[in-house]
């Protein structure tokens, strides 16, 4: 592996906490404690959601407030992993033009969504973006798809989809009992779109090292 590559990565161990640089030259590393390097690693990860979360508001705020308040927004908690698998199947089936979805994790019915995925693709010119973690990302049969884009993500806050830029689905947890909101309103499927796109520019293309 290039030495640039090699620096690269301990750099990265470093801003999360991993590591600790000694100063000299060569440059040498040391390991943290586990219990610090945890914790170091929860406020890295905390300092991203706020930056996302910052920019999300900027952005959006300004948007929602201005827009004409006569549109009722339909919003629903969806509890189950039945109720949240047909939901994800009915947004996929009635996208038109883009979807973009977050997988934190492997979970029942996962496989029915992506049979949908695949089937939609069969005969429709839907251009599909998916972030996953790698355990995700493996099980996955859509990499041959021209249409489908996957990046690779270690870390997410939940997951979730969103359709067209109009409708979007949030899930809140996935474990055991799945909790999810359902919106179709542009203003808030658009929040959904900035923190994802968020995220999708700095994860990992698949196929990369």
């Amino acid at each position: 592996m290039p030495y640039g590559k090699v620096y690269t990565a301990l750099k990265r161990l470093v801003e999360k906490g991993w590591l600790i640089e000694v100063e000299g030259f060569p440059k040498r590393y040391l390991p943290r404690s586990p219990k610090e390097a945890v914790k170091i690693h929860r406020n890295f990860l905390e300092s991203k959601f706020a930056e996302a979360e910052k920019a999300v508001v900027e952005e959006l705020e300004p948007l929602f407030e201005a827009k004409d308040q006569t549109e009722k927004p339909q919003v629903w908690l969806i509890t189950g992993f039945d109720k949240v698998t047909a939901r994800a199947c009915s947004m996929i089936l009635d996208a038109e033009r883009e979807i973009e979805v977050a997988i934190p994790m492997l979970f029942p019915g996962l496989e029915e969504v992506l049979a949908v995925f695949k089937s939609k693709l069969g005969y429709s010119s839907l251009k599909i973006k998916i972030l996953g973690s790698p355990d995700v990302v493996r099980s996955l049969p859509l990499y041959n798809s021209y249409d489908v884009e996957i990046r690779l993500v270690e870390s997410m806050f939940g997951g979730g989809i969103v359709s067209d830029k109009s409708e979007a689905m949030i899930l809140l947890s996935i474990e055991k009992n799945p909790i999810a909101v359902w919106a179709k309103h542009s203003a808030l499927a658009e929040i959904a779109h900035t923190y994802f796109d968020y995220i999708w520019k700095s994860a990992k293309p698949l196929g990369t090292n």
